[in-house]
Parts: structure tokens; sequence; C-alpha cells
């Protein structure tokens, strides 16, 4: 994506939201750019619902806002069969007796704008506590959802023991909508409240007409202002100013990395009037070189993997860290994190460590 076009989505993104808060918007200049760049950043950057939904304020001409439309329209069956699937997982799990929340998805959609079309489709979160994972991962396998077929690890392995403690999601493929489930929300314990206390805050939203529990509105806003999933999809940045807009989610201090989102999302998408002004002045102290990260991570065509992913996630996970167990989850995660233990069948660490490591310095090798 080139920076032209990246700044014209950005300029139609905040422009669609002063819309949706009420204000008057100008029609948007397109300038130089052409249709199908634009809307292949629209659809790269997983925003078609937000900017369809105010193409006639945008001044947008018509092949686009056909084009838009087409793109919403086809997307509508996948949309009601997540919310089925949503609906679906999470009552799974309650008629067990298993604690969950969903995240993400669907009730963030209702949660910020009342509509469960507004920010398209995606995977299923479901969060449990730590001690139900193996019950959840019961449940879920035996009602059609798996883990991948190189990654089948069941309770007993040590592969399963390994990254229960020290990862935080597993997905589980659906032939609807996939699962992650989580027993955490971050890599780093201290990043995100414990899940019994997300738990006992926990709002419900409305989803295919059945009450789903998920997170209270700032507890949403912290775990998406601490993802970097922000930086690589415009969309989530979305999210965060619309949470922006209930002045409670800003009742408690913000960590490094929550505010380097939140800048990242006031110099794409915009922030709306609610934002206190301590808060505006902490994000003036984000270092240049922080924005400057965010940006090229939103001018790349899709998620990076590899040697490059692993020195930003220790980067990202060492600005979350509060305290020795998060440094030693670091640790952990550059010898040997949780994914490479997924294709490990081993039952105990004597057999499985060694494997793991075997296999790691192989990938290693052919990079």
């Amino acid at each position: 994506m080139t920076a032209d076009v990246l700044d014209l989505l950005c300029r139609l993104a905040r422009s669609a939201l002063d819309a949706e808060e009420g204000h008057g918007v100008e029609p948007v200049r397109i300038g130089e750019a052409s249709a199908g760049d634009l809307l292949d950043g629209v659809r790269r950057h997983r925003v078609p619902e937000l900017i369809h939904a105010h193409a006639g304020e945008l001044g947008l001409s018509g092949e686009v806002v056909r084009i838009l439309g087409a793109m919403v329209d086809g997307s509508r069956p996948r949309r009601m069969v997540h919310a089925f699937e949503t609906v679906r997982a999470w009552q799974l799990l309650d008629a067990a007796g298993v604690d969950a929340l969903v995240v993400k998805g669907i009730p963030l959609a209702v949660l910020t704008t009342g509509r469960p079309g507004s920010r398209g489709a995606g995977d299923i979160d479901v969060l449990v506590r730590p001690g139900a994972a193996e019950e959840a991962h019961r449940l879920l396998s035996g009602a059609g959802w798996a883990l991948h077929e190189q990654c089948r690890i069941e309770p007993g392995m040590w592969a399963w023991r390994h990254v229960q403690r020290w990862g935080h999601t597993l997905t589980y493929l659906g032939s609807g909508a996939d699962v992650d489930l989580h027993w955490r929300l971050d890599a780093m314990p201290g990043a995100q409240p414990d899940p019994a206390v997300l738990m006992e805050r926990r709002t419900t939203v409305e989803v295919g007409g059945v009450q789903v529990p998920t997170l209270a509105p700032a507890d949403a806003f912290r775990h998406l202002a601490g993802h970097r999933e922000g930086w690589i999809w415009l969309r989530t940045l979305v999210d965060l100013r619309r949470l922006a807009r209930d002045p409670e989610v800003f009742a408690q201090e913000l960590p490094a990395p929550a505010l380097a989102s939140l800048a990242a999302a006031r110099a794409t998408v915009g922030l709306p009037d609610t934002v206190p002004g301590r808060v505006l002045a902490a994000l003036d102290r984000v270092p240049d070189a922080v924005l400057a990260r965010a940006r090229a991570r939103h001018r790349q065509p899709v998620a990076p993997w590899g040697g490059a992913s692993t020195a930003r996630d220790f980067r990202d996970g060492l600005a979350s860290s509060t305290g020795p167990r998060d440094l030693q989850q670091l640790a952990v995660g550059l010898v040997l994190p949780p994914h490479a233990a997924l294709p490990v069948r081993s039952a105990t660490a004597w057999g499985g460590v060694p494997r793991a490591f075997a296999l790691r310095a192989q990938r290693l090798v052919r990079r």
C-alpha cells in the first residue's frame, strides 16, 4: 500500500467516525488514488462496513459505493454464520458450567455501536479461567471444532502443559467459524487483569437474540489498546476510537503499550472529544519512532512472520512487562515459545523438550 493510499484511507475512516459521532463532515478529496487501490486498502484494513455506512457524506463515487456495497452484502452470510457460531460456542460452554466471555467479534460491534454488523466477521474469541481450558478443549473438540492436524495436542501431553503455562490461546478450526480459546488475554501475565476479575466485571450484549457475556467497556479498551493487532489493521484502531467515547475507560492510568496504540489511533483514525487532557498530554510524549513503526506496519500487505516478527514480539512484550513473571515469560518465549511445542506428541518433558528444540532449530535453519 502506498503512503498516499494509506493517508486517503485514514482520512476516510476519520471522517466516517466523525459522522458516526454526529459531527458534520465535508466530502473527502480522493486525489490521484485509483478506485482499485482504495478498495484494496479498505479490504486490507477490514473497514468496508464503516466506509460504506457513510459513503454519501464522504463524497465517494458511484463506482466505489457500488463495490463497497457488494463487499458488505457479500460478507452478510458469513456474519450470520459468525453470529450463529458465536452463540453456539458460548452456549456449549455455559451449559457445561464453564464460565466464559466472548471478546471482540460481534459482541464488540454491539458494545461500541449497537449494530452487530458494524465491524465485519472474523474468529470467535472465547476467554475462560485457566483451570477450565481442559474442559473447554474437550467440549469444543466434541462439537466439531478441531486444532490444526499438525498441532493436535491433548491434555496429558508435555506440549499441552507447556502451552498452558507459557501460552495464552489455542485456535480451533470450524466449518462455520474458528474459535480462539483464551485462558489469558495476553502472553504477558501482568499485561491484563486476571480472567476471574474480568468475569466479575463483565457486561452482556445481544447476539442473535441471546444475551452473551463480554468484557466491560474499560476492559475491552485496555485489551485492544495493548494488542498490537491494531498496528496491522485500522479496524482495531477504529474499535479503540469507538470505545474511547466512554469517559469511564480512562478511569485508570494507561500503561506505555496502551498509550502507544492510542497515539497510533490518533494519528490515523483520530480520537473523540471525550479523551481527557492528561491522556492527550501523555500521547504527545509517545516517540515519533513508535508512530513510524506503526505506520510501516499499516502499509504492509499482510501480517509479518518470521525472525523480524520474533524481534518485534520481544520488544512489545518487554514494553508490556510488569514484573519478574513477565520477564520469565519473555525468556521462555525466546528459547522455546509455546507454538514450538505444538507439533510434539511426547507425554513427558524428557522426550518433548529435545524434540521441540530440534524442530525449532530446523525451522531457523530453513529461514
